[in-house]
């Protein structure tokens, strides 16, 4: 992007951040990373309003991250008497005092990993952190208002770039809330920005450039799926949208791949492994954050929000997939992998019968299985009843069903099972009561009928596979030998040995897809070959009809 547009960006957002009403408060904030020391400078000034108390506080917990106030080191404050309980700095004060805080964030590490990318870090070449993780911001204290205007200095190096979900450049201001401010990516250092305009929407990207794609390729990308999205949910304003990416750990061998990513107020946070390609997972992984945007932020759950993910996460997935494919930007071939991948996984998944309530108080500690079970069946279900919806004359009857309940959710209703069974026996038919009890009350292994995608897809029951290495497959890239083979596993059974020397591999987290390896044995190369698979059972399987 070119420095004149990014110039004309700073001075726009630092304007609409200076234009403030009579009676708003102003929030600034300076943020001075200190790449020397992997650590960042934060200053937070508050002009306070037509009252004597306020607070800010930071994010008790967030991720992996347990304890988020023990990293701001060197805490001052001025403007009025304050007082500090865990995570909250409470402050007695004049009426209209301006109230100023300063801090570092010592981080744990210089360098994002995998098992803690939330947690806020300064590397020698950029800055990540959400806001969640590292600011102040003002506590729901009586008087306090909902919004707030909000400008963002960075102090930084000559060449250096910034950018955050709310704004692009050095110098920026916008109207938000508090929770936005904490909802929030902030990125800043050598990067790489790019932005595109596609049917009134504008799609920013910044990144350090160490992957395998631009940031132009991935704005396009997104900017393509963000209009397919709204497109599909008849969305007429749509807010601007800034997505981060940042590299976490060592590059993966070819064919691999790693990521992970939040949605966030008007943006996306991605983490992906350096050098990685823009793939379908990229892909996936976006349109599903992005799809939050309806299924979670204007249509939100009722607290404890994780007894309705199968609607919150499940209907996200099945909707982001969906409009992959029937946008024309998938191919069936694409849509079909990813459908069956699901399929499999459900299957083999031994907590696919957990109760919403189960998977509310095991979510985190059980991630792999009762935290995949909601994904896994609003998928299910958005298959399932689609196809029935269609089978009762409603052939856009499920579509009509959900975007009743965006709409109530606008309005200000928050969601429920009752509320999300109430509206679709109302939209659907009498037949929607017993479905969602014996699904989602009852939480009964959902049958996808092998009609489900018809006609572009055609389904039939298959014996399948969970996808099974046979050996530590991270450890032994790290180390570059084979470790914790797997007596009887098929890699075992192809000839692969315990302390195998690795030169080279073709492996894909799909045990339909052969796996290549090159090993050395005295002074000389030997190919092994064989399918990644575990377990085999039943389950149906789509693919493109001819």
């Amino acid at each position: 992007m070119n420095r004149q547009a990014l110039r004309g960006i700073r001075l726009l957002g630092l304007a609409i951040g200076l234009t403030l009403t009579a009676r708003a408060e102003t929030l600034t904030y300076t943020l001075s990373p200190q790449f020397d020391r992997g650590v960042i400078d934060v200053e937070l000034e508050w002009q306070t309003r037509g009252r004597k108390r306020s607070a800010v506080f930071v994010t008790p917990s967030a991720g992996q991250i347990d304890d988020i106030a023990a990293m701001l080191t060197n805490m001052r404050t001025s403007g009025g008497s304050f007082r500090r309980e865990g995570s909250l700095w409470g402050c007695n004060h004049r009426e209209g005092a301006t109230l100023r805080f300063s801090y570092t964030v010592s981080p744990r590490t210089r360098e994002l990993e995998w098992d803690n990318t939330y947690a806020p870090v300064t590397t020698r070449n950029f800055f990540m952190g959400l806001g969640k993780t590292f600011l102040l911001t003002p506590s729901d204290e009586p008087g306090t208002p909902a919004d707030f205007q909000v400008i963002l200095r960075w102090k930084l190096p000559a060449g250096s770039d910034a950018a955050c979900s709310w704004g692009v450049g050095r110098h920026v201001g916008d109207t938000v809330r508090a929770e936005d401010v904490r909802d929030s990516a902030y990125l800043a250092g050598e990067l790489e920005i790019a932005q595109i305009q596609r049917d009134g929407r504008r799609v920013t990207v910044a990144m350090p450039d160490r992957f395998a794609f631009s940031a132009k390729s991935f704005a396009e990308t997104a900017a393509r799926i963000v209009n397919a999205e709204a497109t599909f949910m008849m969305e007429r304003e749509f807010p601007e949208i800034v997505i981060t990416a940042v590299p976490v750990g060592d590059p993966l061998p070819a064919g691999s791949s790693r990521l992970s990513g939040t949605g966030l107020y008007h943006g996306f946070a991605l983490w992906v492994a350096p050098q990685s390609e823009l793939n379908d997972a990229v892909e996936h992984l976006f349109a599903h954050e992005m799809f939050h945007y309806w299924n979670g932020r204007l249509l939100q759950a009722a607290m404890p929000d994780r007894e309705v993910y199968w609607f919150v996460e499940g209907f996200t997935d099945y909707y982001a997939l969906r409009i992959l494919f029937e946008s024309g930007y998938w191919s069936a071939e694409t849509y079909a992998k990813w459908i069956n991948k699901h399929l499999r996984e459900y299957a083999a998944n031994p907590a696919k019968n957990a109760t919403n309530g189960e998977i509310r108080d095991r979510y985190w500690t059980d991630r792999a299985t009762y935290g995949e079970a909601p994904y896994q069946r609003g998928l299910m279900l958005g298959l399932r009843w689609r196809v029935m919806s269609r089978s009762q004359g409603k052939p856009d009857g499920l579509d009509d069903w959900f975007r009743k309940l965006i709409d109530r959710g606008r309005a200000g209703m928050k969601l429920t099972d009752r509320e999300a069974r109430s509206a679709g026996v109302e939209t659907l038919g009498a037949w929607f009561s017993s479905e969602f009890d014996r699904y989602v009350t009852r939480a009964d292994t959902v049958t996808v009928p092998t009609d489900a995608l018809a006609p572009k897809l055609t389904g039939e029951e298959r014996v399948v596979y969970e996808f099974e290495p046979g050996f530590d497959w991270a450890k032994s890239v790290q180390e570059r030998r084979v470790v914790g083979l797997k007596a009887g596993s098929a890699a075992a059974t192809a000839g692969l040995r315990d302390g195998d020397a690795l030169s080279g591999w073709r492996l894909r987290s799909d045990p339909d897809e052969e796996v290549v390896l090159q090993v050395k044995r005295g002074g000389r190369s030997v190919e092994v070959r064989f399918y990644p698979r575990g377990r085999g059972r039943s389950a149906v399987v789509f693919v493109p009809a001819k």
